[in-house]
């Protein structure tokens, strides 16, 4: 009974370990790699019209910054206001928007690897009679968890007051 007891405690600890590493240091990383991907974005399309601007990642403050989130610590792409101002209207859109189709796109990539694993979980479980699921489960935990924040992340840049959309909108209402 004792050795039952022990397992079972042992499954719970471990499954509360998975959660607490998973949430608190692996997907701050994760958010951080598509805020990268966001803001590569901003620059690409930004040198693509001449305007320099540049984006620098702090992995350091990656998971203080996460959890503390404010618009100076978050990822901002910098670059010089009055090249950006010459711009045309359908320009300064197409900027501000990059962010959101970078982010569109992981959220793409991150439903089509949801889809496929629960497509082999099913193949494991019915076909092959394969009933340890564990890796399936904790990889679709974490990538779960990325395409929660990443919506959450992409309604604030849509909805968010200092949000790419409505700074556009201020952009283009001078």
């Amino acid at each position: 009974m004792r050795e039952v007891l022990k397992r079972e405690l042992w499954k719970i600890f471990m499954v509360i370990s998975f959660l607490f590493i998973s949430i608190f240091f692996i997907l701050p990383y994760l958010v951080q790699i598509s805020t990268f991907f966001h803001e590569i974005g901003h620059v690409n399309t930004l040198e693509k019209y001449g305007v320099e601007g540049r984006y620098s990642v702090d992995l350091r403050e990656t998971i203080p910054n996460f959890f503390n989130p404010q618009i100076t610590k978050l990822g901002v792409t910098r670059f010089k206001l009055q090249e950006y101002l010459q711009l045309t209207p359908n320009q300064k859109a197409e900027i501000n928007i990059a962010g959101i189709v970078s982010d569109l796109r992981f959220m793409f990539l991150i439903g089509i690897y949801l889809a496929f694993i629960n497509i082999y979980a099913f193949y494991k479980v019915y076909v092959r009679k394969n009933y340890d699921l564990t890796w399936v489960i904790a990889t679709n935990w974490i990538m779960f968890m990325w395409l929660l924040a990443l919506t959450q992340i992409t309604v604030a840049n849509i909805t968010y007051g200092s949000g790419d959309v409505m700074q556009l909108v201020k952009v283009l209402s001078r």
